[in-house]
């Protein structure tokens, strides 16, 4: 097989050749007042190390089901698109189809509660 680059697969064929080789698993603490201005950052996915897939959960059903998360992938800047999902109601939620080479996690002040956790499983 030719030696292609990682956007040339799509992510049947990814797992098919079993691209995907490596998972990490993350607990975010989003609860206090820090977290509307500086987000949570992912320290798994990074350029280098780009996730194929990630899939965003709430194992220790911390969250209300009106509280809003803002997802921010790969940067911060204000061309690039924020996911915002309605806290518990629509977790978990799966992200797949294009490399991510950030991800960061907002939530805001007022949504947050002394025991806000969020879980994130990435794919590599």
């Amino acid at each position: 097989m030719p030696n292609y680059g990682l956007q040339e697969f799509t992510i049947q064929e990814a797992t098919n050749v079993n691209c995907f080789v490596e998972y990490n698993y993350e607990q975010f603490d989003v609860s206090g007042d820090t977290v509307d201005s500086d987000g949570v950052t992912s320290s798994y996915i990074t350029v280098k190390n780009p996730a194929k897939k990630v899939v965003i959960y709430d194992s220790n059903g911390t969250l209300d089901s009106d509280d809003e998360l803002n997802i921010y992938l790969n940067g911060e800047t204000a061309t690039n698109k924020i996911i915002v999902i309605d806290g518990g109601r629509n977790l978990p939620f799966t992200l797949s189809g294009f490399i991510i080479t950030a991800l960061t996690i907002k939530m805001a002040d007022a949504d947050t509660s002394a025991s806000d956790t969020i879980d994130l499983l990435s794919f590599h």
